[in-house]
């Protein structure tokens, strides 16, 4: 065979030693970052689950998390106690994995929170008892006070909901929140949050990935969003309360496999697929 005589290798050498090459690459052990939002800087390279020699030790920010993982790795969160006021992205084949070594987010019960405080200025009087605060940017909102969420009120129609605002209520109405004092004190003298951050976790273009062990809440839309040719995506143990819209979406052709985790008190939808996307639930907690 004139291959073999010219260079001296056969057919089957090659084959071999392309297999040998893809067994090596696919045995390649994922590499860990960890985070901790408490001891974590993002100075450090995320190797170590505490501070190392030198810049070693947990990253603090789910963004640094994000630029330092790729192909196949698992981002490990600490559960410090605190919740993650962050969110992250996953984009493409660099945060993609296969059926044999996922990527994985490995939650450990931590929470992400895209809940913020409202400013006791940001409260204007509009009538005898009712307050406005001006939203910064369009969303599915939700309104808490000590740390619950307050019933929402939903517009019928052309009708101007302010008029039948009842006491501890609030609605969204022509880009602002309103509320309708229930007690003696204004908002002016409580405390008050909001869903501030868009979206927990948003996964764009991804494939084989796993979640796991994760709270998303008081996110404006939705806990997570998965969009795009999203497949083999698959959520253990995480639950989604009290975001905006949907606690989980699903959108662009996406395909998500739900396993256990809570789903409630999400504004509009508990789980949300639109079009020909999936989010297939395995015993979910629904309420």
């Amino acid at each position: 065979m004139k291959f073999v005589d010219q260079f001296g290798v056969s057919m089957r050498d090659c084959l071999r030693f392309l297999i040998g090459c893809l067994l090596v690459v696919g045995s390649a052990s994922a590499a860990e970052v960890f985070v901790d939002n408490l001891e974590g800087r993002d100075a450090f390279d995320g190797t170590l689950p505490v501070e190392g020699d030198g810049n070693t030790g947990p990253v603090r920010s789910l963004a640094r998390a994000v630029q330092i993982a790729t192909f196949g790795d698992v981002i490990v969160l600490k559960n410090a106690g605190l919740p993650y006021y962050d969110s992250l992205s996953l984009t493409g084949r660099r945060h993609s994995g296969t059926a044999y070594r996922p990527f994985k987010i490995v939650g450990n019960g931590a929470t992400l929170s895209g809940l913020r405080s409202v400013p006791r200025e940001g409260w204007v009087k509009e009538g005898p008892r009712l307050w406005k605060l001006t939203a910064t940017r369009k969303g599915f909102y939700q309104l808490l006070r000590n740390g619950q969420s307050l019933p929402e009120t939903l517009p019928e129609g052309s009708n101007n909901p302010l008029l039948t605002l009842a006491p501890g209520h609030w609605v969204s109405w022509r880009g602002s929140l309103y509320f309708q004092q229930d007690g003696v004190d204004p908002p002016t003298e409580q405390l008050f949050a909001w869903t501030a951050d868009q979206t927990g976790i948003s996964l764009h273009d991804v494939s084989n990935v796993l979640i796991s062990n994760l709270t998303l809440q008081h996110f404006r839309f939705d806990g997570l969003h998965a969009q795009g040719i999203c497949d083999h995506i698959e959520l253990d143990n995480v639950t989604a309360v009290e975001n905006g819209r949907a606690g989980i979406a699903s959108s662009g052709g996406a395909k998500i496999d739900i396993f256990g985790g809570t789903f409630a008190r999400n504004g509009r939808h508990q789980i949300l697929a639109i079009g020909r996307s999936t989010a297939t639930q395995h015993n979910p907690d629904l309420k």
